[in-house]
């Protein structure tokens, strides 16, 4: 499993290399450090003060020799968390210095390097501004070309984990990669499967009211099918299950089973919506990823 970390020299950044050593080690082959030197503002605002080309490139290449220092302590810190266990070297750590717009920058690396997973840390910043101004790793969700884990809070095995399923394709994937990327020792997982409320848009006069039903309980069978097709599945590779179907707005759904679960990550699949329908449908799982307190591991098509 090759992974790319995005790394800037932050206790978060830290956070999320000790998280993935602590739920993926069993699967890390490769991890790519990245660290981006936005240099567009600061190169834009040294041309607006008229600082002299000779001074400018001086301060850009401190800036530079600051970037190689995080890789530095960054690649040490790796080598360490996710050696350590295995008593030798398993995971090959390499470093790159990008320079960009922090967010593109790293889809960028990702788009060339093409890791299977793409990891970073958060700040928590989940407030409205958060949400529609869009953070570097709400960034990096809505633009990744592979699977996104957004780590929080450093993760402590065993670990709660909440997945959420749908009966879709992504949602599939989300279920079969948490198979296949993570030991079931390390986890306990909660299946949620959510059932929309079928009177949106149909009202609820006494014309309606038979069509409610019908859609409703079709949802429903469907989700529970949906629940119990996973749940045979993890059962079988030995995870520790439990599972409800519970009927709900989705994306409110999800948020107070985390809560109620005291999980410290939450799986989701992306459909992967784009233009005008990710625009007035939104996403669920980035809905969930800016306002959750707790790390998420969201599972895009693999471009």
């Amino acid at each position: 499993m090759k992974v790319l970390c995005a790394v800037d020299g932050s206790k978060y950044s830290m956070k999320a290399i000790e998280s993935l050593g602590a739920l993926f080690h069993q699967s890390l082959r490769e991890v790519i450090l990245v660290h981006v030197m936005d240099t567009s503002l600061l190169e834009s605002g040294l041309k607006k003060e008229g600082i002299p080309k000779g001074k400018s490139k001086k301060i850009l290449t401190a800036l530079e020799a600051h970037g190689k220092k995080i890789l530095k302590a960054s690649e040490a810190f790796a080598t360490q968390a996710l050696n350590t266990k295995a008593g030798k070297v398993v995971v090959k750590i390499r470093s790159v210095l990008a320079k960009g717009h922090a967010a593109y920058a790293i889809v960028k690396e990702a788009e060339k390097r093409k890791p299977h997973l793409m990891v970073l840390g958060s700040r928590g910043f989940h407030d409205i501004q958060g949400y529609f101004m869009g953070s570097v790793s709400r960034k990096v969700l809505a633009h990744a070309p592979c699977p996104v884990f957004i780590a929080k809070d450093a993760l402590h095995t065993p670990v709660s984990v909440v997945l959420a399923v749908d009966g879709s394709t992504a949602s599939t994937r989300a279920a079969n990669y948490l198979k296949s990327w993570i030991s079931p020792d390390l986890v306990s997982v909660h299946i949620l499967s959510v059932v929309p409320k079928a009177s949106r848009g149909l009202g609820s006069s006494a014309r309606t009211k038979p069509y409610t039903k019908a859609l409703t309980e079709a949802f429903q069978k469907q989700a529970q099918e949906t629940n119990a097709q996973v749940r045979m599945l993890l059962l079988k590779k030995k995870f520790d299950v439990s599972s409800e179907v519970i009927t709900g707005n989705p994306r409110e759904t999800i948020l107070d089973c985390l809560v109620n679960h005291e999980s410290g990550l939450a799986i989701l699949g992306a459909k992967g919506l784009t233009g005008p329908e990710r625009f007035l449908m939104g996403s669920v799982s980035e809905w969930v990823a800016a306002y959750s307190g707790c790390s998420i591991l969201v599972v895009r098509p693999q471009s």
